[in-house]
């Protein structure tokens, strides 16, 4: 066979023909993936001697801080920005969400207080605490209404002023204990006729003779003038310095005669403080609060020192206070209404404060540093293997693609050696 024939024979034409688009779609293919495997291979430099090869180690391991520091960068000022995230924590924010939350916790509370163990245990601790716990609020209270910066001691003495004192009535009995105490300590007869004779001085009595001729009516003031009103004065006042004794009796006589004792409880029993006017009754709140804050500043050292004494008390109070709680015992529809006033409180709170929170949270939190810092601590096989694992597909499709690219220069390079000769 002559060498012409050899090459014009259909063997070597089918191979001159489909030869080079296989060989261009092979090297197409072949060199993309040697492409993407050199983004992650090798994962260590290769050295051959004091040389580095290029190209060792692959890209991303090699530029992988880099990479970090832009991932974290795309993340927080563009796929997590804190705009973001407070719009998607106010979505959350409601108060259904806040309820479902607190019905979680707080029955998970009440659960763990079923457990005898746990109770005891947790009964135990908290009594230890507690005297170190109440010294420490007492302490900060003093302190406080001593700096002038303390609200609630006074807050507390103005509610029990409203609802206890303000509202108290004293009844007959307790009147008349009171009204007998008083005349006991007030008003016996010795003390009585001693403020009798201070009462009927010269001058006081100068001045009641004065006081009828001036404002007594024309009868009165002749009556006065006929029975002698100073006269009188100076002769009762004479009796009672040199006869105290029956002085006394006339006074003790006449105190049981008027029933003093029976219109002083009266009187008590039907005192309401209600009546007063509301200038009075703010007068003596204040004089209240005033008095209160001034007692505790006063006897500091003796309250510390009454806290003192009473840790034992403290701690037994507080350990049986824990252990003897039942949550069996509690109302369901307190229960329920507790629940609804505590993530009502909540939501309201974090309503009113959330963006305050998050703004102060969110550059706290870090996210720049804590991303950057993540992605850098992968290995190199760790950040190969996300990489595939996220666009496995389309490296792929990617390798295809090159040796599809190849496929097409070799049909190209067929075209050209058909036109040209």
């Amino acid at each position: 066979m002559s060498l012409e024939a050899l090459f014009t024979s259909p063997q070597i034409m089918f191979w001159k023909v489909f030869f080079p688009p296989l060989v261009y779609s092979f090297h197409g293919w072949f060199a993309t993936r040697m492409a993407i495997a050199a983004l992650f291979r090798p994962y260590d430099p290769i050295m051959i001697g004091s040389y580095q090869l290029p190209l060792t180690p692959g890209i991303f391991p090699k530029r992988r801080s880099k990479l970090a520091t832009a991932v974290a960068a795309t993340v927080t000022d563009t796929l997590l920005t804190a705009t973001d995230i407070k719009a998607q924590a106010e979505t959350l924010v409601t108060e259904q969400n806040i309820y479902v939350s607190v019905d979680m916790f707080v029955d998970s509370v009440l659960k763990e207080f079923r457990d005898t163990t746990k109770l005891h245990r947790l009964a135990s601790d908290i009594a230890e605490l507690s005297p170190t716990l109440l010294q420490h609020l007492v302490e900060s209270t003093i302190e406080s209404v001593e700096q002038g910066r303390e609200q609630k001691v006074a807050a507390i003495t103005e509610k029990i002023f409203d609802q206890v004192i303000l509202s108290t009535r004293i009844n007959l009995d307790q009147s008349n204990e009171i009204a007998s105490y008083i005349i006991e300590a007030f008003l016996t007869p010795v003390k009585v006729r001693n403020m009798l004779v201070a009462v009927l001085s010269p001058q006081n009595i100068n001045a009641i003779d004065e006081s009828i001729q001036a404002h007594a009516g024309g009868p009165y003031k002749i009556l006065a003038r006929i029975i002698g009103v100073k006269r009188v004065c100076y002769e009762w006042r004479t009796f009672l310095e040199k006869e105290p004794e029956e002085s006394q009796k006339i006074i003790n006589d006449l105190i049981k005669r008027f029933g003093i004792r029976d219109q002083i409880a009266i009187q008590i029993a039907n005192f309401d403080m209600r009546t007063l006017p509301l200038q009075t009754i703010a007068r003596f709140k204040q004089d209240l609060v005033k008095f209160v804050e001034t007692f505790i500043v006063e006897h500091k050292s003796d309250l510390l020192e009454s806290v003192k004494r009473v840790e034992v008390e403290a701690m037994g109070t507080v350990r049986s206070a824990i252990v003897r709680f039942n949550p069996e015992s509690i109302p369901e529809v307190w229960l329920k209404r507790a629940k609804q006033d505590i993530s009502t409180f909540a939501y309201s709170y974090l309503k009113r404060e959330l963006g305050e929170l998050l703004g102060k949270a969110i550059p706290a939190l870090g996210m720049y540093a804590l991303i950057a810092r993540k992605i850098d601590q992968f290995s190199s096989q760790q950040l190969e293997n996300l990489v595939k694992r996220i666009c496995s597909k389309e490296l792929t499709w990617l390798e295809w693609l090159g040796g599809g690219i190849g496929l097409g220069m070799g049909l190209i390079q067929i075209v050209i050696n058909a036109c040209v000769p």
